[in-house]
């Protein structure tokens, strides 16, 4: 991996705070994934951005359709994976569905802000202090495969046990022998250190990271981190203040810049998110799909499909938490959701005391573990949903 500049003073590739939310999205696909077409749409009539532009999308091999105005481009987005739009365009873009990201230079940083929360574009791109950034972005954009899943973990309703899935899930990662990172999302949790005693392990959390600036180092990133349980972890710690972390633009630059890192460092980045507007803002968007952990009544599924509709469009699984009711099984929990059922999680007696001890990985070997991990990770490398368990919980014997 090339080292990465840390001392930019504009962030590379920076999300904007209401990406999530933003008018015109196509519905059920990620803004961050290509569009239908193989092309990428330059609108630029500046000579210098055009040039600048160009270099990078040389170095990622990348071929380029440039066009002076939005209207030269005649409105046609059929082959168009991407639009890269300067900043000097005041148009919009009619009819546009697909992943934006304004580029301009240093001298125009702050009406580039402006100009993406108009568009509602997915990211802002400085060059040349982001031409890695972007290179980048445009070759997982020709190849999609590139660079870990971000997988999103939250709860339908209080309590549901989103920390205890997303701490299996990430364990039972680890056992694939996958690199595999555990991210606490939720600033008011406790601190997900806690659980998997990684506490008193040296390493940056949250607030040390969150007050960086510009690229930061893959590997870096990785060798700093503490190490628990047989897998990474990027936590809160004890001294965070009061307030959002999440509540200016230079925070959430960050988070997204840590998370871009993560997926070139790990193999499986596992984000416990908060139930908070502000985490699911900052950290949702960065996600590739989210597993919703419903209980098994009523009220909890009415909770979920409030907290679905403030998610990033992105594929969602649902797994529901035992004990479930008479009559009610994991399907019957996720048709109410309105996603599809990746499973049950039933009551695993002792489980916290194991992985507070540090024994996520023995934790993540029994057999009911697996049972509740296995169909997640198979619908996050893109295997089938397994079949749902029965009406009491339990799985058939293979």
């Amino acid at each position: 991996m090339t080292t990465r500049n840390s001392a930019r003073h504009v962030p590379n590739g920076s999300p904007l705070p209401d990406v999530a939310g933003a008018p015109g999205r196509e519905a059920g696909r990620a803004p961050w994934l290509p569009g239908p077409g193989t092309s990428v749409m330059v609108i630029t009539a500046s000579p210098a951005l055009q040039g600048e532009v160009g270099r990078v999308s040389a170095a990622a091999a990348v071929g380029l359709v440039m066009v002076d105005s939005v209207e030269q481009s005649g409105g046609r987005w059929d082959d168009v994976a991407a639009i890269l739009i300067g900043s000097d365009v005041a148009g919009g873009l009619p009819g546009w569905r697909g992943p934006t990201v304004v580029v301009g230079t240093s001298q125009d940083s702050a009406s580039m802000w402006q100009q993406a929360s108009r568009l509602g574009a997915d990211r802002v791109a400085v060059l040349p202090d982001s031409a890695q950034w972007l290179a980048n972005y445009l070759t997982r954009l020709r190849d999609p495969r590139e660079g870990a899943g971000v997988l999103g973990v939250i709860g339908g309703c209080g309590g549901a046990g989103a920390s205890t899935l997303a701490t299996l899930v990430a364990a039972g990662s680890s056992l694939r022998t996958t690199q595999t990172l555990l991210v606490d999302g939720d600033e008011w949790g406790g601190g997900l250190d806690l659980a998997v005693a990684g506490d008193g392990i040296p390493g940056l959390r949250w607030p040390d990271l969150l007050n960086a600036s510009g690229a930061i180092n893959p590997e870096q990133l990785a060798a700093s981190l503490p190490q628990s349980g047989g897998m990474s972890l990027l936590s809160w710690g004890r001294e965070h203040g009061a307030g959002s972390a999440f509540a200016n633009l230079r925070a959430l630059a960050a988070a997204a810049e840590v998370l871009r890192a993560a997926r070139d460092a790990y193999g499986l980045v596992v984000v416990d998110l908060g139930r908070s507007a502000e985490s699911v803002a900052a950290l949702g968007a960065q996600c590739d799909g989210f597993v919703v952990v419903v209980p098994g009544r009523l009220r909890a599924a009415a909770a979920a499909e409030c907290v679905l509709r403030e998610l990033p469009p992105a594929p969602v699984g649902v797994v529901a938490r035992g004990p479930l009711g008479d009559g009610v099984d994991a399907r019957l929990v996720a048709d109410a959701v309105g996603f599809p059922c990746l499973g049950v999680m039933p009551h695993v007696k002792g489980i916290a005391d194991t992985l507070e001890s540090g024994r996520g990985a023995e934790v993540a070997r029994r057999r009911k573990v697996r049972a509740i991990v296995e169909p997640v990770l198979g619908w996050v490398y893109g295997a089938d949903a397994p079949v749902g368990p029965r009406a009491d919980g339990r799985r058939p014997r293979p």
